[in-house]
């Protein structure tokens, strides 16, 4: 996992591909109906192939995937009762499915920021919660929460090309990595420690499920970077994958929801000692809802 995160954060900070850099693709796309692509990528979709409001159509349309799990979480949980922390995590994700929706839709670097950092204030916030559980250390939530305030505020208030700004993007690119690699280091201790503590094996699926669907979705999104040329034309003229859309965006959302139930589940039944279980419906998503007949 660390060594896949060392290749994105290079690729998407410090040398990005060709394939998807916006000099390349410019050709192609130019001045759309949003007006010229000035954002730093433009995946492999073609823009505009099909709509004229819509530059990367099936990228838009998996990015909903993230806000429709964001209630989807929220609904099924809350009989289970979420801290502040958890809804904060969850409205995060929402405006970041929503910000990604409109950054594939225009390619416009103002919205690659709202894709970027609501995605790095979720991965943040989680390692944070996760850190906190073994330290207890409730003062370090609002201490990141500050520091993504911080962060944000540089980056949406400072010119693009700037010094300030370049830093601040360096930063916040490398940092995510680190943060996502302490959470799958700190996932597996959870999830012994709820396996532990209930018995059974639900935390080791909810971790070990979580754990493949983002190696998976790391491996969709290099390998539609480093092969777009090649993936647009496959042999027998089979169609584009898309990549992006279905391995990285599905595939980072079904992991979120696996990685939500179990920082929820360990903080329900180890933290607080709630009898608690666990279910999954036809898809394979799983819900942390509470175990009425062991409370009584």
């Amino acid at each position: 996992m660390g060594g896949i995160f060392c290749c994105t954060t290079l690729f998407y900070q410090f040398f990005t591909p060709e394939t998807i850099a916006v000099q390349v693709q410019a050709a192609a796309g130019g001045a759309a109906y949003w007006g010229t692509v000035d954002s730093d990528f433009d995946w492999c979709e073609d823009n505009h192939a099909y709509l004229t409001y819509v530059a990367e159509p099936f990228n838009t349309i998996t990015s909903s995937a993230y806000p429709l799990a964001a209630i989807y979480a929220y609904r099924t949980h809350g009989p289970l009762g979420l801290s502040g922390w958890h809804k904060a995590m969850l409205l995060v994700t929402l405006v970041m499915g929503l910000g990604s929706m409109v950054f594939h839709a225009t390619l416009r670097y103002p919205a690659q920021l709202l894709d970027e950092l609501p995605l790095y204030s979720m991965a943040i916030l989680a390692a944070s919660s996760l850190h906190a559980r073994a330290r207890r250390a409730d003062w370090l939530q609002p201490v990141t929460a500050g520091w993504v305030l911080v962060l944000a505020t540089s980056l949406l208030g400072s010119d693009r090309d700037s010094a300030t700004h370049k830093a601040f993007r360096a930063i916040m690119a490398v940092t995510f990595s680190v943060a996502c690699v302490y959470i799958f280091t700190a996932g597996a201790v959870v999830a012994g420690e709820v396996d532990g503590r209930r018995g059974g094996t639900d935390g080791a699926r909810l971790f070990r499920v979580s754990f493949l669907a983002f190696v998976a979705a790391l491996c969709a999104w290099l390998l539609d970077v480093a092969a777009c040329h090649g993936l647009q034309r496959l042999p027998l003229s089979l169609p584009y994958p898309q990549l992006h859309a279905l391995g990285w965006h599905l595939g980072t959302c079904f992991g979120l929801l696996h990685l939500f139930a179990l920082m929820l589940l360990r903080e329900r039944s180890v933290r607080d000692g709630t009898p608690t279980l666990v279910r999954w419906n036809a898809l394979g998503v799983p819900s942390v809802l509470p175990d009425r007949a062991k409370a009584l």
